[in-house]
């Protein structure tokens, strides 16, 4: 019985993916385009970034985790303006995640980098993504929808059902690597 729900869930979060693949996909280039562009600027020789050794406790769990959601649910938000307050967020964003991460690796090296910021990015990475896809959901489903239709009531809850589970997807994430970037990572 227990085996038969779980896999009852994960239909559902595969159905869920399948349906929003278009939002997945874009909020992911939009935010790795941002990301790279910020990696790709920043200086090779920071003087800025020091490495100081920070003592893994809950409050550490919890100002990353919170500094995180806060990223996660401004993208989110853009929901709200049909997806387009999501645009700017993720650029300004993802430039800034881009260049503070693109000014750790020479002062933190190849080693510091595999240990230090490897075990969590990815998670972190792609939750933030997932993040910018949800924000994308309703701008997305105008778009299919041939632009210039307007949505019914119906069509335009299950977007926005489709976009809050995915910002839950995204929390899960951002939870997880908050806890490796907090007992792992540091």
């Amino acid at each position: 019985m227990e085996a038969r729900q779980a896999e009852t869930v994960m239909e559902k979060k595969a159905a869920l993916f399948r349906r929003q693949w278009l939002s997945l996909l874009c909020g992911a280039l939009l935010w790795f385009t941002a990301f790279s562009l910020g990696w790709f600027n920043a200086p090779e020789h920071s003087t800025e970034i020091t490495r100081v050794r920070q003592e893994p406790d809950w409050d550490l769990f919890l100002e990353i985790l919170m500094r995180n959601v806060g990223v996660s649910a401004a993208l989110f938000l853009g929901v709200i303006t049909a997806g387009v307050a999501t645009i700017p967020v993720a650029m300004v964003t993802g430039a800034l995640a881009g260049y503070s991460w693109g000014q750790a690796v020479p002062v933190l090296g190849v080693t510091g980098v595999s240990r230090h910021l490897l075990p969590h990015m990815p998670l972190e990475l792609v939750s933030i993504a997932i993040a910018v896809g949800a924000g994308l959901v309703p701008l997305v489903a105008w778009a299919r929808s041939g632009l210039g239709r307007r949505l019914s009531g119906a069509e335009w809850w299950s977007q926005v059902v489709d976009a809050c589970r995915l910002w839950a997807v995204s929390l899960s994430g951002l939870v997880i690597a908050a806890g490796v970037e907090t007992w792992v990572s540091t």
